[in-house]
């Protein structure tokens, strides 16, 4: 080990009696992270640009939207994803989009790749806990910026209309702040949820 250091190095650590140490490190699976054990795992010509590894988390559901190319691999990929992130119970993957002819009420197919089959969800956004079946409403964590952006315009005593509610995450926190609020949504499972969001959060 001294011989590959540079002679001004070895003759500082020799000069003030310094010297090595041997240390055993045992380095088990939970040290490395989700995209260093799929580098590891997935072939290489799938992993030249980066690893799948990125998701959108709602609730304790991981969304993957996996390229082609990754769904011989979508059970592994799903097993990894759940094994590094012990807040998650549940790993889908998308299987069509929200613009498909199908999909009247912006909601898109998943299946399971991990976990439980389990999409009743409990979440909190701007104090308010939401409740709903993922997999039968439309929600995107990632807008969380904009619900709080649009949420923290509204004054209390204006009169907020919400024509595409969905579960609420407009119009349940706008109520609460003292809004007078109409919301709806065309999908029934939608309107439901935002009712008992509504209700919930009173």
């Amino acid at each position: 080990m001294a011989d590959a250091l540079p002679p001004e190095t070895r003759q500082y650590i020799s000069d003030n009696g310094l010297g090595f140490t041997n240390f055993d490190i045992k380095i088990n699976y939970d040290y490395w992270s989700t995209n260093e054990i799929l580098k590891s795992v997935l072939p290489q010509e799938l992993v030249a640009d980066g690893a799948p590894a990125s998701f959108a988390a709602t609730g304790h559901i991981a969304h993957l939207n996996l390229r082609d190319e990754y769904l011989p691999y979508k059970h592994l990929i799903g097993k990894i994803v759940l094994d590094k992130n012990k807040n998650l119970r549940t790993v889908v993957n998308k299987v069509n989009t929200i613009d498909d002819h199908d999909s009247e009420f912006r909601v898109f197919k998943m299946e399971v790749i991990a976990g439980d089959p389990d999409f009743n969800v409990v979440l909190n956004e701007s104090d308010c806990s939401f409740v709903f079946d993922f997999s039968k409403v439309y929600w995107n964590s990632r807008l969380q910026a904009e619900h709080k952006r649009l949420i923290d315009m509204f004054q209390p005593g204006e009169v907020i209309v919400d024509g595409f509610a969905g579960v609420g995450p407009f119009a349940v926190p706008a109520a609460k702040k003292g809004c007078f609020v109409m919301g709806s949504d065309l999908n029934p499972e939608s309107a439901a949820a935002l009712q008992g969001n509504a209700e919930r959060n009173k």
